[in-house]
């Protein structure tokens, strides 16, 4: 057992790490520990890359059977073989740059760091020549990263008999004392920039290596994977920005709100489907077998009649169901989806004979004409749900009696809705109506007010007492 009272060594609480009670410990012992630990374990992942590099060079993983090291490596360590394939990479770019591998041994940079700086080091041109010419021209970088501050020259800090490679290194093991690899690599992309002048084009903004993968998956996800050139990534991440702020939401009757309870990552998709969204809604995307793109949903009448019909009577099982929906990429999908997004979109009505074959083909209807939008944004002025107001760019147009069991198309029967709370409308546990004053009221679960008051749209909490 360990003495609590007393100060201890990393390497004792090391030699049992699981025995270590953290909240016994003093403030101070915290705060001089974690710092500790962490160069330890900077000096444990560098002996890990010298270790494994050896397994490499004796051909030792294939001796035992396994068909590379970085797949002995996965195996042994349940990595995935990305992550044990890098480790191998590294062992092999550090038997060429002796400094930077004494300097990841001794802790002074960790693994990320100095996975920057080799791979800037494999792109210096001219890498054994001497960094400063017989015409005194010399390698010059910025003061950061960022381009701000006075030009320094990288020889104050590394020397004059350095090679290019040599000297390139020594300022980016310099620079990563104080920063961090994210910071540390965007200063090696502007050394890179610097050395290179216009010679070259960087492949951090070679447009022709950009790829992008939308792949259907089996379980009827659609997953995303690739990777894009400066000014097309700085595009997206500025399109993404300004939509993936967190919106607060409400959190009870009284009109208190919280922080909105989406990670950064759902919020960044909802942002990307709302980008979607509008291009396609814009009218200007370029024609694809004769129409402009748009999302097909082909779904049974009489399926989606039940569906949008009384929730409770859906949950107790009642009404006919004969199939789910279907949409062309993606495939089956259900009716509950079906008719959320029927909610405002054009519609075409197939006729079908008794064998499911087309028969005729009416004409195609928009449910929420143009005018009538505009008229909602100016009622409802964005997300109408309690504690949301998410802009009406944003929103999608709900029938309160949906149209499929006879509700009209107009502004007695609508509301503006964000994605994520017209699906809590469409599950059926809040339900909304337009009440004497012509808005939207809210009227929540019992789990959230148990007296169930209804409660005004977001727009008219500070206009209206609470009452119906």
């Amino acid at each position: 057992m360990f003495d609590y009272h007393r100060t201890m060594g990393l390497d004792e609480m090391l030699s049992a790490p699981e025995d270590v009670a953290a909240w016994q410990l003093a403030d101070a012992d915290l705060l001089r520990l974690i710092p500790e630990l962490s160069l330890r374990m900077r000096q444990l992942e560098a002996l890990r890359v010298r270790l494994t590099h050896q397994v490499d060079q004796r051909c030792v993983a294939e001796q035992v059977g396994a068909s590379s090291p970085g797949n002995w490596l996965a195996g042994a360590t349940t990595m995935t073989s990305g992550q044990a394939n890098r480790i191998v990479k590294l062992g092999r770019e550090l038997a060429k740059h002796p400094e930077v591998a004494a300097e990841f041994d001794s802790g002074k940079a960790d693994y990320d760091q100095v996975r920057v700086i080799v791979e800037l080091l494999n792109k210096v041109p001219d890498p054994d020549a001497p960094a400063r010419s017989n015409d005194n021209t010399t390698a010059e970088t910025d003061g950061d990263a960022s381009g701000d501050g006075d030009a320094e020259n990288v020889f104050d800090i590394v020397g004059a008999d350095a090679t290019r490679t040599q000297a390139c290194a020594r300022y980016l093991l310099y620079a990563a004392r104080t920063e961090d690899s994210t910071t540390l690599a965007r200063r090696a992309r502007a050394l890179e920039l610097i050395l290179n002048g216009d010679k070259k084009n960087p492949d951090s903004e070679n447009a022709e290596l950009n790829e992008f993968h939308a792949s259907p998956g089996l379980g009827g996800r659609v997953h995303l994977k690739g990777h894009l050139d400066a000014a097309s990534g700085e595009a997206l991440l500025a399109a993404l920005s300004a939509l993936s702020k967190p919106h607060p939401g409400a959190d009870n009757r009284d009109g208190q709100t919280g922080k909105d309870q989406r990670t950064p990552a759902q919020r960044r998709a909802d942002a990307l489907t709302h980008i979607v969204g509008s291009y396609l809604n814009s009218g200007q995307a370029p024609t694809e077998g004769g129409e402009r793109p748009h999302i097909n949903v082909f779904v049974d009448a009489d399926d989606l009649a039940a569906t949008t019909d009384n929730h409770h009577q859906r949950e107790r099982g009642q009404g006919r169901r004969r199939g789910p929906a279907w949409m062309p990429w993606l495939g089956p999908i259900t009716l509950d989806l079906a008719a959320r997004i029927s909610c405002d979109a054009d519609i075409t009505p197939i006729t079908m004979d008794p064998d499911g074959n087309p028969i005729d083909v009416g004409r195609t209807t928009r449910l929420i004409p143009r005018k009538l939008r505009r008229a909602l944004n100016a009622r409802d002025c964005g997300c109408a749900f309690p504690g949301c107001g998410r802009p009406a760019a944003w929103t999608e147009g709900h029938h309160i009696q949906h149209w499929s069991n006879g509700g009209p198309t107009n502004l007695s029967n609508l509301v503006l809705l964000c994605r994520f709370h017209h699906t809590t409308i469409h599950r059926g546990d809040w339900t909304v109506t337009i009440s004497k004053d012509k808005h939207p009221w809210f009227t929540p679960p019992p789990w959230v007010d148990p007296h169930r008051q209804p409660v005004p749209a977001h727009n008219r909490r500070n206009q209206l007492p609470f009452a119906a």
